[in-house]
């Protein structure tokens, strides 16, 4: 496997570089020389002079891509501060060019994109590094690739040239591809510069590399140019004093901040002093381990149908609660349930609603579901309504919403209490990544960050608990868990139903938003089955004889059919799926080029 893994890979760097030359061919180099200045004060005074040969190929002209960033420690980098100074033919004419940074590299562009040339063509680009001279005990030393190893064309001929305010006491130079200690040539220039020329032509990837030894004082000493590297993703979370003791001090600030906001604004109000005309009444805060005294009721209060009730129980309108608002219009006469039992070995059971009143009087959300379920049928099977209902039921569902508001029992809107809420929630989140980012990528400090994005999943885990009851609203919660309990422990109280006329029918939606159907259906069982299947009669038709146990297991099945169907919603077909010493390459500068 790892001989596969080397092959795989050799291939892959013979495929880029083949893909390397061929976009960059049918040119050459004929001449490559640097003329390097290193002046009193540290500074590298360059020009570089490109001879190349493009044949009969139009070309704008050349780039040259000069590295000016190194790696020098996990946390810094080494900086070469690199300015253009010209771009001249033979003749003095300026080139056109344009300066380019490109990831660790300065490019130099050189060409009009307006005009193409072809032949022979001279570039002397002259520019001035600082930083770029190293410092040791006994000398300074320059370190320096001339023509760098990235070029994609043959160079013929490579040379430099290199002088300094004293001679060198020392020199060396490399040529070949990276790494290769192969020595060139290297004589005393009349003028008392250091000549240095590669042996023969190099090929695409090799370059020629100079060594060049000063006494300490010829030129200022070395500064070493450093710049913060931009932090890896690992380096974001450093984990120091500070940023413990900061992402404390965050995380407990948001953290109270977030409770007591719901301290504020999420806990219900109650009554202190009840009087006659509840706008006179004091109000307070509920305590926070307050529980109302719940006493049964033996009615529904104030008359409310179930799905209000399904409201003030738990602050939200669900689906659910529309469920049993079904039933409570059949048990009130505007609608009848049929169940149609399944045809065939893989029939599945349905549902047909039958509209009995064409204009009936309906609360605002009841009529909403009910022109939703029957569109302008008189009849209607669930399982072709399915998908046809959503939008009706988030209409009820906002009336039902509304409803609640008008009548005051609650402080808002319940569900846009929640969203907004929800929403700073996630505001604080996206917040606190960009943070994350920014903290932990200039500073380490990413770690702090963390805790506003903790502040923000807490407030959006907990935004349902933001919506709040009234004092009214919760007066009529502690009557509705009395009716809750009265229903929940109605087989106590058997005898009782029986002389309660249609109480079976009339109390079954309520029933079915408590959850307690079973325990409902448990109470009448054994008692007058004839009273109470005349009382779903008018309303239900099913199969078999009446049992309360048995119709309560069809009421359930049939509020799960209603539920899935009022609030399904089609999805969409989505998308297709077929869519050590010295070397050449050791030193500063080099890089390459090419053409465009």
């Amino acid at each position: 496997m790892k001989a596969l893994r080397l092959l795989a890979a050799l291939a892959l760097a013979l495929w880029l570089g083949a893909a390397t030359a061929a976009a960059d061919e049918g040119w050459e180099i004929l001449r490559f020389h640097a003329d390097i200045a290193i002046e009193r004060d540290g500074t590298l005074l360059v020009t570089e002079t490109i001879e190349v040969d493009f044949h009969d190929l139009d070309k704008h002209g050349i780039f040259r891509q000069i590295p000016v960033r190194y790696r020098w420690s996990d946390t810094h980098d080494r900086v070469y501060d690199l300015t253009v100074v010209s771009v001249r033919d033979p003749s003095g004419r300026a080139w056109p060019y344009k300066v380019e940074t490109v990831d660790a590299d300065r490019r130099i562009r050189i060409g009009d994109p307006d005009k193409t040339v072809s032949g022979a063509q001279t570039y002397a680009i002259t520019y001035r590094v600082a930083g770029a001279l190293n410092a040791f005990a006994e000398h300074d030393e320059l370190y320096w690739n001339v023509n760098g190893g990235d070029w994609g064309v043959p160079s013929r001929r490579v040379t430099a040239a290199v002088r300094a305010p004293s001679p060198f006491t020392r020199v060396a130079c490399f040529e070949g591809s990276e790494g290769s200690t192969r020595s060139c040539g290297a004589a005393l220039a009349r003028d008392g510069a250091m000549g240095f020329e590669a042996s023969r032509a190099l090929q695409p990837g090799e370059q020629l590399t100079i060594v060049a030894a000063l006494p300490k004082g010829a030129a200022a000493e070395p500064r070493v140019i450093l710049d913060q590297r931009p932090r890896s993703v690992d380096r974001y979370f450093e984990v120091t004093s500070l940023s413990l003791g900061l992402t404390g001090l965050v995380l407990a600030g948001g953290l109270t901040l977030v409770g007591r906001n719901w301290w504020r604004h999420g806990r219900d109000r109650r009554f202190l002093k009840r009087t006659a005309t509840p706008e006179d009444s004091e109000e307070i805060t509920a305590p926070l381990f307050d529980r109302p005294t719940v006493v049964p009721e033996y009615e529904p209060p104030e008359g409310l149908r179930p799905a209000q009730l399904g409201l003030i129980l738990d602050e939200r309108a669900d689906p659910y609660d529309l469920t049993a608002t079904v039933v409570d219009l059949a048990v009130r006469g505007y609608l009848r349930i049929e169940k149609v039992q399944k045809q065939g070995l893989f029939g599945r059971d349905d549902w047909r609603l039958v509209r009995l009143d064409a204009d009936p009087e309906l609360a605002p959300f009841e009529r909403e579901l009910y022109e939703g379920i029957f569109g302008s049928a008189d009849s209607v099977l669930l399982s072709e309504r399915k998908g046809k209902v959503a939008p009706s039921l988030k209409q009820a569902q906002g009336k039902l919403y509304e409803d609640a508001v008008e009548r005051r029992w609650f402080t808002g809107h319940p569900d846009r209490s929640r969203q907004a809420w929800a929403g700073a929630g996630c505001v604080l989140i996206v917040a606190g990544i960009g943070l994350v980012v920014l903290l932990g990528a200039n500073f380490g400090l990413g770690l702090v960050a963390l805790g506003v994005v903790v502040a923000g999943l807490v407030l959006l885990v907990t935004h349902s608990a933001m919506a709040r009851r009234s004092a009214r609203g919760s007066e009529l919660l502690r009557r509705t868990l009395g009716f809750r309990r009265y229903m929940e422990t109605a087989e106590k109280d058997r005898a009782a139903f029986a002389e309660r006329e249609g109480i079976f029918s009339a109390y079954l939606p309520y029933a079915i938003v408590f959850g307690c159907v079973d325990r409902w259906a448990k109470a009448f069982e054994g008692l007058d089955r004839e009273a109470t299947a005349v009382a779903t009669g008018g309303w239900y038709a099913g199969p078999g004889q009446f049992s309360a146990s048995s119709f309560s297991n069809e009421m359930s099945s049939f509020s799960s059919t209603v539920s899935s169907t009022i609030a399904y919603t089609p999805g969409t077909s989505g998308s297709s799926g077929f869519s050590g010493g010295g070397s050449s390459g050791g030193g500063g500068g080099g890089g390459g080029g090419g053409s465009w």
